[in-house]
């Protein structure tokens, strides 16, 4: 029993570490008049977030609880007039805190996935607003790209960054990669088929190995066709740049685009581990608070804090592991375990306990 109550000691210390981290990192823009700190605009969000609530239920949760918490409206003044670079270098800062803790997992080489995520935008149209596929009554999205690490057991996510319709892919792919070589050496990276660009996988082919899926136009069709047979083939594109055609049939075709030496099996395999990056998302959107802002800073913000809790998540789980003598694969600590500890640490923290 004993033991028991050292190991929560130590989650909640963890626990309270994010917190502090979030505090000291994060320096609001703020007006001469203001009268409440910054502390209080964080608990406000991370409480929002981890009951996926709105901002004025958290505040008037947090109210009864003893807080001296600013009211929503002054809480969504404050974030909305954030600049998102201040937010982006401050929550890096306290992502990169997290994910040295776990420095020894990265000795080898690790597989990573970049990939754009869209949430939902049911607002009119702005400057940020991406237009995609209709999905759950509206076709307007906020976007982010994300670089992860999609391996069992070392599932962080090393940076996100904002994408608007003015965003170029090839710059965003470069920024996170460089980014995320600072931490890891990579052996492989996965991206989907909306990557699959010539200037994209120019940059790539003497950069980094990759694996792309081919967009599947008459000129791919025919490519695959021709490499059925021994399983790949070498392709250039209309702008010169070339690359390694790998063909995995299973009964339905894949055509990939590689610069690796890989077979196609091995290709088909590695890919698989992308949809890890899905998952991932799944699971941070178990951390968004619900926000009906129209401010890009106020969502920026939420997205950027369930990235450090999704975060915080995935190095508790590791340490558990480790301490446990589990499987890379095994979850010890479930996701509404971190949200019952992050409710304990702020409730005992409170000005009535």
């Amino acid at each position: 029993m004993e033991g028991d109550e050292i190991k929560e000691q130590l989650k909640d210390k963890m626990v309270k570490t994010l917190l502090d981290k979030i505090e000291e990192n994060i320096e609001l823009s703020r007006g001469k008049n203001s009268t409440y700190s910054d502390e209080s605009l964080f608990i406000t969000m991370i409480w929002a977030g981890i009951n996926r609530i709105s901002i004025e239920e958290a505040t008037e949760q947090l109210e009864e609880l003893g807080y001296n918490i600013p009211s929503s409206d002054t809480v969504l003044h404050h974030l909305s007039n954030q600049p998102y670079e201040i937010l982006e270098k401050g929550f890096q800062s306290v992502i990169n805190s997290l994910i040295k803790k776990a420095r020894y997992l990265f000795r080898k080489h690790v597989v990573l996935a970049i990939d754009f995520n869209l949430l939902e935008w049911y607002g009119e149209d702005l400057p940020f607003i991406i237009k995609s596929k209709p999905r759950k009554g509206t076709d307007k999205f906020i976007g982010f790209a994300t670089v992860a690490i999609v391996e069992d057991g070392k599932r962080f996510t090393l940076r996100a960054l904002p994408i608007t319709p003015f965003s170029n892919k090839k710059e965003i792919v470069r920024r996170l990669l460089s980014y995320a070589m600072k931490f890891v050496k990579v052996k492989v990276v996965l991206m989907d088929r909306g990557f699959y660009s010539g200037e994209i996988i120019q940059m790539l082919n003497n950069w980094v190995p990759f694996i792309i899926p081919a967009v599947n136009n008459d000129k791919v069709k025919r490519y695959t066709e021709m490499a059925k047979e021994k399983g790949e083939i070498k392709y250039e594109m209309s702008n010169g740049t070339k690359f390694r055609m790998v063909v995995y049939n299973e009964g339905k075709v894949h055509p990939f685009a590689t610069n690796t030496a890989l077979s196609p099996e091995e290709i088909y395999e590695l890919y698989r581990k992308r949809f890890g990056i899905e998952t991932q998302y799944r699971i941070k959107n178990k951390f968004l608070g619900r926000t009906c802002s129209r401010d890009y800073s106020v969502r920026y913000f939420f997205f950027l804090l369930a990235i450090c809790i999704y975060n915080l998540w995935v190095l508790l789980n590791i340490i558990e592991r480790r301490k446990e003598g589990l499987e890379p694969g095994k979850i010890p600590i479930k996701v509404d375990r971190l949200i019952h500890l992050i409710r304990k640490v702020i409730f005992f923290n409170s000005p009535l306990r």
